[in-house]
C-alpha cells in the first residue's frame, strides 16, 4: 500500500488526467484520493462552523489540498498530518506562502504524538479506514482537542468484494453500527451523523462515465495505475450499494 502511495504521490502533480478526472467528478481537482466531492466538504465546513481563529487537525491529509481549500475559505489555522513524506513535502512547499495559517507533518495515525488540549475542530476525511485501532485512534484524537472541541469524519463502511455476502450482516452498515460508531462509542462520545449514501452512489457512476472518457489519457500519461484503482473502487462501491451492503455518512461529535 504504501508503494502505491508513493507511486500515486509522484504521479499525481503532474497528472492531466488526474486534474481533470478531480475537476469533472468531485467539483474541484483537490487531489483526492478519497471520495468526498465539494459538496461534501461543504457539509463538513457548515457543521462544524470552521471559522477564523479555530485550531484545526486534518489527520491523513495527504498533500494537503482539502485542507488549504478549508483553510482558505474558512480563516482556520489547519495543521494537516500524514505517513507519506513526499505528499507532506509538496503540501509544505506549495503552501510556505500561507504558514501563518497552514502547517504540515509527518505522522501516523496508529502512533499519534498529538499535544493534548490543542485543536478545536479534528477532521478525518475518508483517513480512518488505515487505522488499526479505531477505539484507540478516537481516544488520542479526543485527547487532542481543547475542551468543548469537535471532531468530524466523513467515512464509508461497507463489504469488500473478497468478503461472501453471507458473511457480512446488513445491519453493519446502518450509521449506529460501523466500526467508527463503535469507537465513538466506545470511548462514551455521542455523535450525530448525515447519510450520503445516495451521494456516494451517484458518484461512483460519475467517475465509471469519466475514467472511460479518460482512459486514453492515462494509458498516454502512463498513469493507467491510477485509472484501475479509480475504477476498482466505483465498481465496488456501486455493487456494494446496490446489494444494500454499503453506507456513506458524515459523522460529527461534539464534546
Amino acid at each position: 500500500m504504501q508503494d502505491f502511495y508513493d507511486d500515486f504521490y509522484t504521479a499525481v502533480p503532474r497528472s492531466r488526467a488526474h486534474h481533470l478526472f478531480c475537476e469533472r467528478v468531485f467539483g474541484l481537482d483537490l487531489g483526492q484520493h478519497g471520495f468526498a466531492d465539494v459538496e461534501q466538504l461543504d457539509l463538513l465546513r457548515q457543521v462544524t462552523g470552521l471559522q477564523a481563529g479555530q485550531a484545526v487537525l486534518d489527520v491523513g491529509c495527504g498533500q494537503g489540498l482539502i485542507a488549504e481549500y478549508l483553510a482558505d475559505l474558512s480563516g482556520a489555522r489547519v495543521t494537516g498530518l500524514d505517513l507519506n513524506s513526499q505528499a507532506i513535502a509538496q503540501a509544505q512547499q506549495r503552501t510556505a506562502v500561507k504558514a501563518d495559517r497552514l502547517a504540515f507533518q509527518v505522522g501516523d495515525i496508529n502512533r499519534l504524538e498529538l499535544p493534548d488540549s490543542t485543536f478545536d475542530v479534528i477532521l478525518g476525511i475518508d483517513s480512518l479506514y488505515f487505522s488499526e485501532d479505531y477505539a484507540a485512534t478516537i481516544r488520542a484524537l479526543r485527547a487532542a482537542l481543547r475542551p468543548g472541541g469537535q471532531m468530524a469524519f466523513l467515512y464509508s463502511f461497507g463489504r469488500e468484494p473478497w468478503i461472501p455476502k453471507d458473511h457480512f450482516p446488513k445491519e453493519m452498515i446502518l450509521p449506529a453500527n460501523t466500526p467508527l460508531a463503535q469507537a465513538l462509542q466506545a470511548n462514551q462520545l455521542p455523535f450525530r451523523t448525515w447519510d450520503l449514501t445516495a451521494q456516494d452512489y451517484a458518484l461512483a457512476q460519475r467517475r465509471k462515465q469519466v475514467l472511460a472518457e479518460l482512459k486514453p489519457l492515462f494509458a498516454a500519461e502512463g498513469t493507467l495505475f491510477i485509472y484501475e484503482n479509480r475504477l476498482g473502487d466505483a465498481v465496488g462501491i456501486s455493487q456494494a450499494i446496490e446489494e444494500g451492503l454499503h453506507g456513506r455518512y458524515l459523522y460529527h461529535v461534539q464534546c
